[in-house]
């Protein structure tokens, strides 16, 4: 029970910050509950019924201000959501070092982009008029879809979300600012959303091989929704770049305490 409250205050303050920049938190729940002597068997799971209630949460707040671009979210997220769920039943034939190993890997990549912030220049939105090309407007903003690279991207995170109980959140924001110069207000409002139906598909494939932890899980959840919804009202007048970059500091630190375990083990 000591350790389940310690668990629930420090997921309370992740998702807080997290929700602020429109990721479920995903990237460092499955680490920390690595730490704390859960199996790569039990993690992936847990952190996917936290993610969801954050991302869900924090929806509410972002979907009252009118900030999250549904239509985009119901075109780019299903590849996502098929794949979590492949990834999340299949995640129980696969080597736990190996599991390991990706999750080291993920880290490094997400806590590079977030480093990077939002630096880079998007896309520009003058393409020509091809059906690969979704050229969307939404709240007098403008920006353009490349629709066969974005779904082909969003099918991989998908993979990576369900098998390693991660967030894609972390992937597809500089997918929706760099590549289709989507602004990062609406980006982040609807990262939420797909965040959310991804973590709930890969949660479904865990579910299917009875690998799920519901008591730990559920109580968890419960300061993930207070963190989620605290994060995202505070996220509508925040910087959010210079946020990303503070955690993609500690995205790197913690990878390279897993990698060093990894090797050392």
């Amino acid at each position: 029970m000591g350790q389940t409250l310690i668990l629930a205050l420090v997921f309370l303050a992740i998702s807080t910050l997290f929700s602020m920049i429109g990721m479920g938190g995903g990237i460092l729940y499955v680490p920390i509950l690595l730490f704390a002597g859960f199996t790569f068997k039990q993690a992936p799971a847990i952190s996917l019924i936290l993610i969801s209630a954050t991302s869900l949460a924090a929806l509410f707040t972002f979907w009252r201000n009118r900030r999250v671009d549904w239509k985009l979210a119901l075109v780019i997220d299903p590849p996502t959501d098929i794949m979590a769920f492949v990834g999340g039943y299949f995640s129980a034939l696969v080597p736990e070092p190996v599991l390991r190993g990706i999750l080291v890997a993920v880290l490094m990549v997400a806590g590079t982009l977030m480093l990077k912030g939002g630096a880079g220049k998007p896309v520009a939105t003058s393409r020509p008029r091809s059906w690969w090309y979704w050229h969307r407007e939404f709240n007098g903003e403008s920006y353009v879809v490349n629709l066969p690279l974005v779904l082909t991207a969003t099918a991989l995170i998908g993979i990576l979300s369900g098998m390693l109980g991660i967030t894609g959140g972390i992937i597809k924001l500089p997918i929706m600012v760099l590549l289709c110069g989507v602004p990062m207000d609406i980006a982040v409002a609807t990262s939420t959303v797909m965040v959310a139906v991804t973590a709930l598909s890969g949660l479904f494939g865990h579910a299917l091989n009875q690998t799920v932890d519901w008591r730990i899980g559920l109580v968890l959840a419960g300061a993930a929704v207070i963190g989620g919804l605290v994060g995202s009202r505070v996220s509508l007048n925040l910087d959010k770049k210079r946020l990303k970059r503070i955690f993609g500091v500690v995205v790197w630190l913690i990878a390279l305490k897993m990698a060093w375990r990894l090797l050392a083990g």
